[in-house]
């Protein structure tokens, strides 16, 4: 049995899960289209968004522990523990908006929790670890221990940041319909414009004073950003095929709705390696 102090620590993880889970997952939670979508989506492309986001959580507690002795059990705990904290808000604040009530069909309560629990399950999981970073660190000797996210870490958490991000946008009409009606000159700009911001986001804004970047391939400035648009918008055509924005389009469309929503899931990657990787401390003037 948990002393008094374990019991308060756990209750205000959960506080500070749930917190982070509804403030990344509200937006989608009051979007018309995901309701619709709960119904008209195919519950196999349900379940793999639902497998998919729980691979990117898993992968993301991994990245993010504070203890280097955590083990492959003590992962799956923690984000299972997550998705199940997103799937208890989304039924919790769908009931409470009024979306779902004992009317509703269970394929319609099932589809509208499952997809309404992805963000609120990234956000649980963002929280746990990231908003931690005080108390962990003062049981820690003041850091993680985890040590610091290679190069490849830090691709797999773009993936997650950018699912995160676009997940909120995908299910909506403008991405499709600025993709579809852009020509080619606005497609180069969006991807520029995607690159440039991304590059200067994480290599040069120097948050927190920090400069990013390493010596090898994948961490160099343009080598990474490269890399992580091209998953950006690998998962923003994995979105946009799920809820069936491609169906029927044609190659160009499609390219086009890809673009325009991995502004969206580069900005999301991006975020998603600024929050992992700390990068090294700025160099003074001598």
């Amino acid at each position: 049995m948990l002393p008094m102090s374990g019991v308060v620590d756990e209750l205000r993880s959960l506080i500070r899960a749930v917190g982070g889970g509804l403030l990344i997952g509200a937006p989608l939670l009051f979007t018309q289209e995901v309701w619709a979508h709960a119904v008209t989506v195919p519950a196999w492309k349900i379940v793999l968004l639902l497998g998919t986001a729980f691979v990117i959580v898993g992968g993301y507690n991994a990245l993010t522990g504070f203890r280097a002795d955590a083990t492959i059990r003590d992962v799956l705990v923690d984000s299972v523990e997550s998705m199940g904290i997103g799937i208890v808000v989304a039924l919790g604040a769908l009931f409470m908006i009024g979306r779902l009530d004992a009317a509703s069909s269970l394929r319609e309560v099932v589809g509208m929790v499952a997809l309404e629990a992805i963000p609120i399950a990234f956000g649980a999981a963002v929280a746990r670890a990231q908003l931690s970073g005080g108390a962990e660190a003062e049981d820690t000797g003041g850091g993680s221990e985890a040590g610091p996210i290679g190069p490849f870490g830090r691709i797999f958490v773009t993936a997650g940041g950018a699912l995160l991000f676009a997940m909120n946008v995908a299910p909506t009409e403008e991405p499709a319909d600025i993709g579809a009606q852009a020509g080619p000159q606005l497609l180069l700009a969006m991807v520029a414009f995607s690159l440039l911001v991304t590059l200067g986001l994480v290599f040069f804004a120097e948050f927190g004073g920090r400069r990013h970047g390493g010596e090898r391939l994948l961490e160099r400035p343009w080598t990474e950003t490269v890399v992580a648009y091209a998953v950006s918008l690998a998962v923003a055509f994995m979105l946009l095929w799920s809820f069936g924005r491609i169906d029927g389009a044609s190659l160009q469309a499609t390219i086009g709705m890809t673009i325009a929503l991995g502004i969206v899931a580069s900005l999301g990657g991006a975020i998603g390696r600024l929050l992992v990787a700390p990068g090294q401390p700025r160099e003074q003037p001598g």
